[in-house]
């Protein structure tokens, strides 16, 4: 599995992702620029978009360590800054087309917690995973899933504080907001669920989303939007179940969302593991419910051991489950 160590201030991260990903960053971004025009998108006009909105402004402002590491990426693989922005802002391009889905599922018990999730994502970027080991200099070490030119998806820190994500759609789209690749990585900076709660209330959200979290022994969902951040578990939940539709809001459900929050109830009711919970009919094949995206990746982690597990979605939708170890120290 490729891994990228990325060590110190933003830019020499950054660099550092560019310069030992370009090859790879620069098949990515054609591959997602091949992927829009197929679905008559043109990317042109959503980098335009993106230039022109406040979604840049808002990210230097909120987060400039993290601009920094974004802007040094395109500089590192010698790429325009307008397509490492059409890699990052995911989810806000999924609002100007069309969005995918992941199957998130959190537990606590007397072993500890633990945190997983399925990554569904369209075409182009099966293939592509990367797990990134993000170091800065004065936070917690992170691992994260994600594909090259992008700064993280989700994953966990070794101070023992892990995130899963879904996007909502449901939500809605303000451009005035900070970006969720940069919400993910603040996060993964993070030891405690209140000093989550206190981020996550504390900004403008530019896309829907889910933010499953697990840290020192507890778990909680928050699903945050424009406008709006909603804490929808007790600290003291034994279990977090979620897809891509807000809580008790099924009328604007996709029916792969019902259907993969169904299996995930199934499978805490019977006491399934993690891994095999995160298997079968929560994963996404590009065909199954109709969806156009596929399960991308996943990863699973408990909250107290050394290392997270990931896994490329080929494997998974193959039926295998050759998960691998990545350890937070290089």
């Amino acid at each position: 599995m490729r891994t990228a160590t990325l060590s110190g201030s933003g830019r020499q991260r950054g660099l550092h992702h560019g310069t030992a990903l370009q090859s790879e960053i620069r098949e990515t971004v054609a591959a997602l620029k091949a992927h829009l025009r197929s679905r008559d998108h043109d990317p042109d006009a959503l980098a335009a978009r993106l230039e022109t909105s406040n979604l840049r402004a808002v990210a230097a402002e909120l987060t400039p360590d993290l601009w920094d590491e974004i802007t040094a990426t395109a500089d590192g693989a010698g790429v325009p800054l307008d397509d490492v922005l059409l890699l990052t802002f995911l989810d806000e391009v999924w609002g100007l087309t069309r969005p995918a889905g992941c199957s998130v599922l959190a537990r606590r018990d007397d072993h500890g917690v633990e945190v997983g999730q399925t990554m569904d994502l369209p075409a182009w970027t099966v293939g592509r995973l990367v797990v990134l080991r993000s170091c800065p200099p004065d936070s917690p070490r992170a691992l994260l899933m994600s594909y090259p030119g992008m700064i993280g998806l989700c994953g966990a820190n070794e101070s023992g504080f892990a995130l899963a994500v879904n996007t909502l759609e449901q939500l809605g789209l303000d451009e005035n907001g900070l970006g969720v690749g940069f919400v993910t990585r603040r996060l993964l900076t993070l030891t405690s669920i209140e000093e989550a709660a206190e981020f996550l209330g504390s900004i403008p959200h530019a896309a829907g989303q889910a933010y499953t979290i697990g840290a020192q022994g507890r778990i909680a969902t928050f699903e945050a939007g424009p406008g709006s951040v909603k804490q929808v578990s007790e600290f003291d939940a034994r279990a977090c179940l979620h897809t891509n539709h807000p809580l008790g809001d099924e009328d604007r459900a996709r029916e792969s969302s019902l259907v993969r929050l169904r299996t995930l109830e199934i499978a805490v009711a019977e006491h399934a593991g993690l891994q095999e919970a995160l298997s079968g009919d929560v994963v996404v094949d590009g065909a199954r419910y109709g969806d156009r995206n596929s399960t991308f990746a996943a990863f699973t982690c408990n909250t107290n051991d050394s290392h997270v597990q990931f896994i490329d979605g080929a494997e998974l939708r193959s039926g295998h489950r050759d998960w691998t170890s990545v350890t937070f120290q290089s």
